[in-house]
């Protein structure tokens, strides 16, 4: 396993890698979950003296993500690791990875909001240059309020930092503490009943006035 693990992290290291960083914010915690992978092609190539060579930095790659827990992370066409860990909001603020990537990091828990606000560069491109892109993904069983995000998808907010936008990369997100209705199946069920009783009352109505203005013709 350990040398699985040093010829992953040497590729990653000589070849540059891709990474992922999906936050969700819950009531009582905070979910962390890095990727970082690279393309299988680059693992398989990597010979016996470059994983030699390089194998002395794997402490230094992992350097501030010692509480994370460690996998593998693999697919048919790509090879890393996931690091997890589930902060309460207090840890988030002084030891989440997040916060290590910006000089000024603010977050703020109070009664009805949950909001982050940080400086512009993002300074883990400059930590781990051999990064060459991340996507952030901010997700919430709460109501995303309002964000500076690059994409957004229902309660997912997403900002894309590479090497060539990194130094102008804030991150201002706004998150409710309100939980957001869901669907009740069964709500809406009684909602399109209702809706069908008052259409065919209607109908009905209509048959029994129309029937009524024919028999005063008729008397006529």
């Amino acid at each position: 396993m350990k040398k699985i693990i040093i010829l992953c992290i040497t590729t990653i290291l000589l070849t540059g890698c891709n990474a992922t960083y999906n936050i969700n914010f819950t009531k009582n915690k905070i979910e962390d979950s890095i990727k970082i992978y690279t393309n299988n092609k680059n693992v398989q190539n990597a010979t016996k003296e470059v994983t030699e060579k390089f194998s002395e930095q794997l402490g230094n790659w992992e350097r501030g993500y010692e509480f994370y827990k460690r996998e593998i992370y693999a697919t048919d066409k790509i090879t890393g690791y996931e690091y997890t860990y589930n902060f309460n909001y207090e840890e988030y603020d002084a030891m989440s990875q997040l916060r290590k990537c910006y000089k000024d990091f603010e977050l703020n828990y109070e009664k009805d909001t949950i909001t982050i606000n940080t400086s512009k560069e993002f300074l883990c491109q400059i930590y781990y240059p051999e990064v060459n892109s991340l996507e952030l993904n901010i997700t919430s069983e709460y109501e995303i309020l309002n964000s500076n995000a690059d994409k957004k998808k229902n309660n997912t907010h997403t900002w894309n930092i590479n090497k060539t936008n990194y130094k102008q990369k804030p991150i201002n997100i706004t998150i409710s503490k309100v939980k957001k209705q869901q669907n009740n199946p069964q709500n809406k069920k009684n909602k399109l009943d209702i809706q069908a009783i008052l259409t065919i009352t209607i109908f009905i109505l209509l048959i029994i006035v129309l029937i009524i203005r024919k028999k005063d013709q008729k008397q006529r």
